[in-house]
């Protein structure tokens, strides 16, 4: 593939254009992914409970010629989960994101996606004054990702593979396998601003015996011609705790949320 993309650069070379802090993502958020780059505050209904998400992706660097589109991106997130209590309130655990992108646009549909992050996953000094045991949660991993997007079916479509290569919980589980797919459909607009739509997304975890993560989600957007985007919307949750500190535990719940891309 790298040999390909090459010598599609070289026939074209003279005509390299350079961006610094490019105005659009070649790549949007994944919409479903409740580990997402962007802001969130939701209401979860198996408990008295929030998640709130601070965060975003932005990019910036890309360079290109008239046959292929390379943008790098970076990204942040701290997810909090918080517990609402008589009288008082918890913060249960805190999960940390970062990760650096490279989108590799091809084709009018298709762009590969190259990754590399870490994640640490944390229970808060709340919950840890309230009793809760330590636990370690950490890893470093690469991505490889394929996303097809097509604006005449108003659709995206993702998959691909995290290689978790330095994994530690309360045991050392690195060189595993997590396999994520999704997509977006908008088959309803009220205008060129406003949409419904519906989305999922599924991750499957090898050092769980390809137990899975399942979130499926609804609602309305208001969309800006950047590709920024105010959600409204519910989900709906199954399999595996997201939250790194209640791995491997399973939780299933159904949740509202406000969430901004941007």
């Amino acid at each position: 593939m790298l040999l390909g993309l090459q010598n599609m650069w070289a026939q074209d070379a003279v005509k390299l254009n350079h961006t610094l802090l490019p105005n659009a993502k070649i790549v949007p958020v994944f919409t479903a992914d409740s580990r997402a780059h962007r802001l969130t505050f939701q209401k979860n209904f198996d408990g008295n409970s929030y998640t709130a998400g601070m965060g975003g992706f932005v990019p910036f660097y890309q360079i290109e010629n008239n046959k292929i589109k390379i943008q790098f991106t970076a990204g942040g997130s701290t997810y909090i989960n918080l517990v609402r209590q008589t009288g008082a309130g918890m913060v249960l655990s805190t999960d940390y994101f970062g990760d650096l992108y490279a989108d590799i646009n091809f084709h009018n549909y298709w762009t590969i996606r190259l990754g590399t992050g870490h994640t640490s996953q944390h229970l808060s000094d709340d919950a840890t004054i309230a009793g809760f045991p330590f636990k370690n949660y950490a890893k470093d991993y690469h991505q490889l990702m394929a996303i097809y997007q097509n604006s005449k079916y108003n659709m995206m479509v993702y998959g691909g593979v995290y290689w978790n290569y330095n994994f530690k919980t309360s045991g050392d589980i690195s060189n595993k396998a997590l396999i994520q797919l999704g997509f977006e459909h908008t088959p309803f607009k009220k205008n060129t601003w406003k949409h419904l739509y519906y989305a999922a997304d599924l991750k499957v975890r090898q050092e769980l015996d390809y137990q899975f993560t399942l979130n499926t989600q609804a609602g309305f957007k208001a969309i800006t011609s950047q590709a920024k985007a105010l959600r409204l919307a519910g989900n709906y949750t199954t399999g595996t705790d997201e939250r790194g500190y209640f791995h491997p535990s399973n939780r299933n719940f159904w949740s509202m949320g406000v969430y901004l891309d941007f």
